[in-house]
């Protein structure tokens, strides 16, 4: 029972971080670009993987969506790509995984078929998170070297990155609980009894 509750507890986190992963995804809060241009208003700018939005004091927003892929820099395109297969991992994680859910009737006359199904559902998971958290950790030290070696222009972090550490974080959590509550059963062989002496003899006399 204890390890049912583990599992399923390990699938809702999986669940909210493929979730927090697709919505970091598509936020354009990536990096935020501060600025005061001499005597103009300031104008701030937020950069995500898919648009770079810009506000001037605290004017309308308006956002520019970046079209070719060729056109842009290997920043957006290592962090798009890492995000996407973060994303298709943690999603092939959850259908692979609710078979194996031992609150499922799915398979239930192969317990071995569901344990591997559970744990390779969440060495997905794993996965996953692991490429999220690697894109966002290196994703982090390029704003901070930018802001090191530009004095006029500011890069700082954006929430989209915090969401994004936080969702890969929890599919990692998640894919790990899955994959230590779902260990299969050994099956002991049982064998037939053995017939008494008394019973052995009295078929010879017959």
């Amino acid at each position: 029972m204890a390890n049912t509750a583990m599992q399923v507890l390990g699938y809702v986190l999986c669940y909210a971080g493929l979730c927090g992963l697709i919505a970091s995804t598509c936020m354009t809060d990536w990096k935020r670009i501060a600025r005061a241009n001499g005597d103009t208003a300031p104008q701030e700018e937020r950069v995500g993987l898919w648009m770079r939005c810009s506000t001037v004091a605290g004017a309308s927003i308006t956002c520019t969506l970046f079209t070719s892929i060729l056109h842009q820099s290997l920043e957006i395109n290592v962090s798009r790509g890492l995000m996407i297969s973060s994303i298709i991992f943690c999603g092939l994680a959850l259908l692979v995984t609710i078979p194996g859910l031992k609150c499922t009737r799915c398979l239930d006359r192969s317990k071995q078929m569901k344990s591997k199904l559970a744990i390779v559902g969440g060495g997905l998971s794993i996965i996953g998170g692991l490429c999220g958290f690697g894109l966002i950790c290196w994703y982090g030290n390029e704003v901070t070297q930018e802001f090191q070696r530009n004095s006029m222009i500011k890069y700082e972090f954006g929430s989209a990155l915090f969401l994004g550490g936080a969702a890969a974080l929890l599919s990692i959590i998640g894919g790990a609980l899955l994959c230590a509550s779902s260990k299969p059963q050994k099956q002991f062989r049982s064998y037939p009894d053995k017939p008494s002496v008394s019973q052995t003899e009295s078929t010879e006399y017959v």
